[in-house]
């Protein structure tokens, strides 16, 4: 929940990606419940001219999406009044985390990012002392109640930070989407290694940091399989990101040798290039990644459309007296949410790849 930080995050779906690959034996659901310019206060949900009001509104989405655990992110909005806003800031960031865990669900608070762009350096530095104000009392109340606390504000506040925003210097691109959740991860000590292999093909051994097993040695001047057991998230989920797995083999005989993962060929080298270690691109074995970051944004995008439909006075709110009947097909994406709730679960789980290195001739 939050403002723009948190809404525009579903375009990538980066960060649910991660978090939820994690624990791929768990069955996890995530909602995402951001909104442009929004504040403590739920400002920017007002749509109606009669109760509820925003912050009802606000409540009552938390409430509908029965959460276990959230992540807040304010402040962005709200550091732009300056130290003369902050207690208002304050007295409403506290409120919020009474009704959260009024509703037994555990916050866990964000910090603001930096701005990258303004209008002079001397408006962009007043922004950006504003937003580290806000920083330190969102870090202050999270130390006050006892509640996790991640600050990614550092991350982003680098000399060549402008490569992680949009053109308006204010909200993040894919790099930037890709880099927080990364943060995030580390931040709370969720990270997972990326796989690596060394292989000596003369004496058939093989030493991974992820589960091997069926190391077959085809003929020695031919080359070898394996099957390896990797999560979805070991692999990258972004063609940007260039840290993929490394293979490294000893023990080959001179000549040209390929490498297939699941029957899709992903390298080519020398002996030596294999003997000094191959890093794979992030296409390498990213089928079954691609294909739950494609179920995540989809699901995304669908309960977006159920929560703030367009047209919502008209069929939610106040003059839901003309088009009202439209509400029962927002109740009727419940089932196609749920579903994708349990393809993302399913898809998510780990599973055991062949790989398959082969001299050619």
């Amino acid at each position: 929940m939050g403002n723009a930080l948190i809404e525009n995050e579903q375009e990538y779906g980066f960060l649910e990606y991660r978090l939820t690959n994690y624990w791929p034996e768990k069955h996890l659901t995530f909602r995402n419940l951001g909104w442009s310019g929004d504040t403590v206060f739920g400002e920017a949900r007002s749509y109606y001219t009669s109760p509820p009001g925003p912050y009802e509104l606000l409540i009552s989405q938390i409430k509908a999406s029965n959460p276990d655990w959230m992540i807040i992110a304010y402040g962005n909005v709200e550091a732009q009044d300056g130290a003369s806003g902050l207690a208002h800031f304050k007295a409403g960031l506290n409120q919020l985390l009474d009704s959260v865990e009024a509703l037994a669900a555990k916050p866990v608070l964000l910090s603001t990012i930096p701005q990258a762009i303004a209008g002079s350096e001397a408006l962009l530095a007043k922004r950006n002392e504003g937003l580290i104000l806000y920083n330190e009392a969102i870090a202050e109340i999270a130390k006050s109640r006892s509640l996790a606390f991640i600050d990614v504000f550092n991350a982003f506040n680098i000399p060549d930070q402008l490569k992680h925003y949009q053109n308006n210097g204010v909200h993040l691109n894919e790099e930037g989407y890709l880099l927080l959740a990364e943060t995030i991860m580390d931040q709370m000590k969720l990270t997972t290694e990326i796989p690596s292999f060394r292989i000596d093909a003369s004496t058939a051994t093989i030493e991974s940091n992820v589960t091997t097993e069926n190391l077959t040695i085809i003929d020695k001047s031919k080359g070898f399989s394996f099957n390896s057991t990797i999560q979805a998230s070991s692999t990258p989920v972004s063609k940007t990101q260039l840290n993929g797995q490394t293979i490294t083999v000893e023990g080959l005989k001179k000549g040209t040798y390929t490498l297939s993962i699941g029957g899709e060929l992903q390298a080519v080298g020398s002996r030596n290039d294999w003997e000094e270690g191959i890093t794979l691109h992030p296409s390498a074995s990213s089928q079954q990644s691609g294909q739950l970051l494609k179920l995540i944004r989809e699901k995304d995008k669908t309960y977006f459309h159920q929560y703030r439909p367009q047209n919502r006075t008209y069929i939610i709110g106040f003059r839901s007296y003309e088009q009202g009947r439209h509400k029962e097909g927002l109740a009727a994406l419940d089932a196609l949410i749920l579903w994708l709730d349990d393809q993302i679960n399913q898809t998510k789980k780990q599973q055991s790849t062949q790989y398959l290195l082969e001299r050619l001739p």
